[in-house]
């Protein structure tokens, strides 16, 4: 046991027994989804791939999400990005990783983009929770994982509170290519990773900005919907 987990002991999200976050009696009650979506209508799609008519020039490739946003893992993602308990990331990586292993993702080797976070939000925060977890999940596949691609330039509402067409519009136009060359010499698929699809606002916006300078695949990551 380390000094900080002895200053900061951990409690199961679930029952409240000391030690971890996911106790081994209540990991066995996290079941992944059910089924994937198709990221444009939202409809049941085969590995979540976009449906032929929904497809959109500069729309996402398809989406895969890991969990029903839920139970301890919906605890997990709000300790970690409201109340920064960034020490449990590991876990829910680690938990994260089971379950995505066997994915159709997996047949090429992608490069994880995390959804950037305004630079004025993140010192504030202190981390961005999709670029710490991406780089994790990222690190446990040995994918490529590129930080320094997509930026937000737009300081935007949260997103939380806000419905549908809210969302859409406070989200429309906040990010940008850092080098656009850097997508030109992009190969492999690329995977943009956030916490949480809600309407999938954030995730389209930032897909339509990738295929707009050239990206060929782009594809939806979340640990949860």
């Amino acid at each position: 046991m380390s000094v900080l987990d002895f200053l900061f002991p951990r409690r199961c999200l679930g029952c409240g027994k000391w030690e971890r976050y996911f106790c081994d009696s209540c990991l066995e009650k996290i079941e992944p989804i059910d089924y994937q979506v198709c990221p444009v209508c939202e409809k049941p799609a085969i590995n979540g791939l976009t449906h032929f008519r929904c497809r959109r020039k500069f729309g996402l490739d398809g989406l895969t999400s890991i969990f029903p946003y839920k139970g301890m893992i919906k605890t997990a993602i709000s300790k970690l990005k409201y109340h920064f308990v960034t020490d449990l990331a590991n876990e829910l990586v680690v938990l994260s990783a089971k379950h995505l292993s066997s994915h159709l993702i997996f047949q090429t080797s992608p490069i994880l983009i995390p959804v950037p976070l305004h630079p004025r939000r993140e010192r504030w925060r202190g981390f961005n929770q999709a670029e710490l977890l991406g780089k994790m999940l990222a690190g446990n596949f040995a994918w490529q994982f590129r930080n320094d691609i997509l930026m937000r330039h737009k300081n935007t509402k949260p997103q939380i509170g806000l419905k549908g067409a809210k969302r859409k519009e406070n989200i429309q136009g906040a990010f940008e290519i850092v080098h656009k060359s850097k997508i030109l010499n992009l190969k492999s698929k690329i995977l943009l990773f956030d916490d949480v699809w809600t309407t999938g606002s954030t995730l389209k916006e930032c897909g339509n900005v990738l295929k707009r300078v050239g990206a060929k695949k782009v594809w939806g990551l979340t640990l949860a919907r």
